[in-house]
């Protein structure tokens, strides 16, 4: 039988999975214009092989692969820093360019600067099967957005594989369009004048209009909702990345002042799903201005209807996106302004009518944000009333319905914020109990629905806050259990769906809690492998949105300050010192803002300093850690360990012995002071 011939072959790192699978499906679609004379792609790229996963250690690729490449008439290969030291794609290149020579291999550059993200063998010129001692020099299309981008790269790849000239492509690609476009038009012309006449012309032509941008409308809406709730539970969001870029360029030409009632409201729900489905693959840079954009439409149909209540809802709704996304990435004036402006609009749709139970929910979801911000700005007492009539409110709506699954979710993560702020104003008992009823409501849900992931989800974030929390209580044995679940439970939902960031942030926060009781327990093979994980799916969170403060700052100084402090305490004095002095200076001084990894960063940089002999300024860095209290922080478990033990450092017995003695009157002994490594 004969073997399978491949237009292309795609190399990539899996880290570089996502922007592989988007290619694939590009190119395979491509197709070209009339009057390309290319030979052998008359039908299109296809096939092209991608399905190259990480290999098993072997100095062999496989038989299959090397069957796939040698009958592959191109290679392709994405560069990166994660292509570039994978000995498997050297590998791969190596075996093509024996076969094919320099001619027919692509470089795609998806990250990183040319060469330091070129693989080796790609830099290197072949003669007759060989490496030489020449420097190969070749062109890459540049998929980032701030080079080629990935219209244009995708246009360079073709126009490569199928051997002719870039303008020669993109110029028939727009008369082609153009032609197309044209006879559509004199179609809809000519159809216009048998059906209508030239007496109606005017009036049909704005009838017909409409009634197609309504059908344009329809069939966007049914694939952001239909075809989303059927591509979101296998996790293949990334199919509909065209749809909404389509989309959102077809609404960014539509005046909203010609647009009827039904028409904005219609327009609102699909540029939210848009905006909604970028934010859930953590694509935050494109789902902010469809955001913004949906606030636009929906504010321009409740001016027109003041009263009406589904304006209301609609513009309600998006005020609530704008201010979340502002609120994730740490803009919190907008988001104020935002959450502010959703909960007054919430509060008059639930006072419109006690029976509505949905604007009931409407009301405790805008609870909840206000005291999510005032979490955030240390106003714990504040938060804690808010919280509880969102609860209180959650509580009565379930029972009215029967208990139903999504209602006990919501009643359950209202209740995790009302254990998060307990636990900051110290009341740890309170704060176990209350993790306690929450995570009776997931178990509710599971009992009937065992496979229920939005129930899972918050599971194993309550069980990482129960295990934390036993831990700190010493009950290690129970914590372990009830961390070694939430760790299970994260598997089965990132093997479901691998690009849901929530699900990856929360793995991240138990990997690292674990790790902790793992090194304070004396395992540290076990500890650095649970780092080594969670230091691996934040890299992958970072690089989805690099303006999220929570990831690129909060979770990575938690991340490297805690491993310094661990498993990576026996490394360089220049390296601990680079990166205690990094956090100090990303973090700042700011009292209002001060965090434990503040003080974990002076703590490293004057364990360092006194390692290498410098007293005085080790010294200085102890004294400076001990000064930061951030009294809005409550009672910070973490920052008051610390503190202790740069006091102890700084020979002030007598306040580390206050310190922790607040500690032990809570019935608190932290892990990050059992087994502390600097």
């Amino acid at each position: 039988m004969a073997e399978r011939r491949y237009k292309a072959f795609i190399s990539y790192s899996h880290r570089d999975k996502r922007i592989a699978n988007w290619l694939h499906g590009q190119l395979e679609q491509f197709k070209l214009p009339e009057g390309i004379d290319a030979p052998g792609l008359e039908d299109g790229l296809r096939p092209i092989f991608k399905d190259r996963e990480e290999l098993p250690a072997s100095e062999d690729l496989g038989a299959a692969l090397e069957s796939a490449l040698t009958n592959s008439d191109a290679l392709i290969v994405l560069c990166s820093p994660h292509s570039a030291i994978s000995p498997w794609i050297a590998k791969e290149i190596d075996l093509f360019k024996r076969v094919n020579g320099d001619a027919r291999v692509f470089p795609a550059v998806v990250d990183g600067a040319p060469p330091y993200n070129m693989p080796p063998p790609l830099l290197v010129h072949y003669e007759d099967g060989t490496p030489t001692d020449q420097l190969a020099e070749p062109i890459a299309a540049d998929l980032r957005p701030e080079e080629d981008g990935r219209k244009l790269g995708v246009q360079k790849l073709v126009a490569g594989l199928a051997g002719i000239g870039l303008d020669e492509l993109v110029d028939r690609q727009a008369r082609q369009r153009h032609r197309r476009l044209a006879l559509i038009a004199a179609a809809s012309f000519v159809g216009m004048v048998v059906a209508i006449g030239l007496a109606l012309f005017a009036l049909q032509q704005r009838n017909t209009a409409r009634e197609e941008r309504a059908e344009a409308n329809g069939l966007i809406e049914y694939m952001l909702t239909d075809l989303r709730e059927e591509l979101e539970p296998v996790g293949r969001l990334d199919l509909l990345d065209s749809v909404g870029e389509r989309a959102m360029e077809y609404y960014a030409s539509q005046d909203v002042a010609d647009l009827t009632a039904e028409e904005l409201a219609r327009r609102a729900r699909a540029v939210q799903l848009v905006a909604e489905m970028h934010n859930l693959r953590g694509d935050n840079d494109r789902a902010l201005p469809a955001f913004r954009q949906a606030a636009r439409t929906t504010g321009e149909l409740l001016e027109r209807n003041p009263d009406d209540p589904d304006a209301l809802f609609a513009h309600g709704q998006s005020l609530f996106w704008v201010g979340y996304i502002a609120w994730q990435r740490g803009e919190m004036d907008d988001a104020r302004e935002s959450l502010e402006g959703y909960a007054r609009i919430s509060t008059r749709l639930a006072a419109m009518d006690r029976s509505n139970l949905d604007w009931q929910m409407e009301e405790s979801y805008a609870l909840s944000n206000l005291g999510t911000l005032a979490h955030g700005e240390g106003e714990y007492e504040d938060a804690l009333p808010l919280f509880e009539r969102s609860v209180a409110i959650v509580e009565r709506v379930a029972e009215t319905e029967g208990r139903p699954a999504p209602r006990l979710v919501e009643w359950g993560e209202g209740v995790s914020w009302i254990a998060t702020t307990q636990n900051r104003l110290a009341d740890f008992k309170a704060s176990e109990k209350s993790l306690e009823r929450e995570v009776a409501l997931y178990e509710e849900v599971l009992r009937s629905d065992p496979a229920n992931s939005d129930a899972l989800r918050p599971l194993m974030f309550a069980h990482q806050q129960q295990g934390w929390l036993l831990a700190v209580s010493g009950k290690e044995a129970r914590a372990r259990r009830v961390l070694d679940d939430a760790v299970q439970f994260a598997d089965r939902l990132l093997e479901q769906d691998a690009d849901h960031t929530w699900t990856m942030e929360m793995a991240v926060s138990t990997l690292a809690t674990r790790a902790m009781l793992n090194w304070a327990a004396g395992r540290e093979g076990e500890a650095s492998a649970d780092y080594d994980r969670a230091e691996r799916l934040l890299e992958d969170l970072r690089e989805r949105d690099p303006k999220n403060v929570k990831w690129n700052v909060d979770r990575l100084s938690t991340l490297e300050l805690s491993r310094a402090l661990s498993d990576r305490a026996s490394r360089s004095s220049d390296q601990q010192l680079a990166m205690a002095r990094k956090w100090i200076g990303e973090l700042g001084d700011d009292q209002e803002g001060a965090s434990w990894q503040l003080v974990a960063a002076h703590l490293i940089e004057g364990a360092t300093l006194q390692r290498n002999g410098d007293r005085a300024a080790a010294a200085a860095a102890f004294a400076r850690a001990i000064a930061i209290e951030n009294e809005a922080a409550g009672l910070d478990v973490n920052m008051t360990a610390l503190r202790a033990i740069a006091a102890q450092r700084l020979g002030q017995t007598d306040l580390a012995r206050q310190l922790r003695k607040r500690l032990a009157e809570k019935g608190i002994n932290p892990l990050i002071d059992k087994r502390i490594a600097i």
